[in-house]
């Protein structure tokens, strides 16, 4: 503190003077002298508004030369929701909803360090703001830095989609077929089937004449020609009808000489 005054009295009696000043404010020997603090910087899911990490931070602590029971209130002002239970580095968190969150620690006296506090919570707006306050069960003599009010800019408007998603299909689907099936077949049979065999089938069915084939000179088993034309059935009948006469004949001459005798 001496080397710090003997530095500022260079530069004029004023400055030495408003140095004393602020020295003396806290030079005391009895008391606490609270302190509470909050993040200037949050991250943050676009998307959402979730807090990443553990959440939005923030400290508390005494410097003072007596030890006290300290309470500290974060309340959620503006576009900001505790989503979670808060963490502590030390004391209990008695009480919490979405927007009020209490802690009471026992802080030792002259404290080297701030306890840490992580508030879970979700973002929204584009500003938000918060308030932090401690009070401790002893005298504190500057209660300057009891509290502290901080206002973030940050922009957590969820983002509007470009297009809007249609529920609605833009072609309906018919229930319908577009082409309505035929009970009966489109394509009739041209022929309607015979009964009686074809003359082919009839052929393959009859059985083969009895006896070789006779083979000519090319060697195939085809049958010699026989010389007969058309007309043979009818000379054949013809001879028949002859034979059958002439017997007659001879029957009626024998039974006549057998007459005269």
């Amino acid at each position: 503190m001496t080397s710090a005054a003997a530095t500022v009295a260079l530069l004029g009696g004023l400055a030495t003077t408003q140095l004393a000043t602020a020295a003396g404010a806290f030079a005391y020997d009895s008391g606490a002298e609270m302190n509470v603090g909050l993040t200037s910087g949050i991250l943050y899911d676009k998307n959402t508004g979730k807090v990443m990490g553990d959440g939005i931070g923030g400290n508390f602590g005494n410097h003072g030369p007596e030890a006290a029971k300290a309470t500290v209130t974060v309340t959620a002002v503006k576009n900001v929701t505790f989503t979670g239970k808060p963490k502590v580095d030390k004391g209990t968190v008695t009480s919490w909803n979405a927007k009020k969150v209490v802690i009471v620690a026992d802080l030792a006296a002259d404290g080297d360090e701030l306890e840490n506090m992580d508030l879970p919570a979700t973002l929204s707006g584009k500003k938000q703001t918060l308030r932090a306050q401690i009070k401790g069960d002893k005298p504190d003599p500057d209660t300057s830095n009891n509290s502290v009010t901080q206002t973030y800019s940050v922009d957590a408007t969820k983002p509007k989609p470009t297009e809007k998603p249609t529920d609605k299909p833009t072609e309906k689907p018919s229930d319908e077929p577009t082409e309505k099936p035929t009970d009966k077949p489109s394509d009739k049979p041209t022929e309607k089937p015979t009964d009686k065999p074809s003359d082919d089938a009839s052929d393959a069915n009859t059985p083969a004449p009895a006896g070789g084939s006779d083979e000519g000179d090319s060697g195939k088993g085809d049958l010699a020609e026989t010389g007969s034309s058309s007309n043979t059935p009818l000379l054949v009948g013809g001879a028949g009808a002859l034979v059958v006469i002439g017997g007659l004949a001879v029957f009626a001459a024998k039974r006549k000489k057998a007459g005269q005798n």
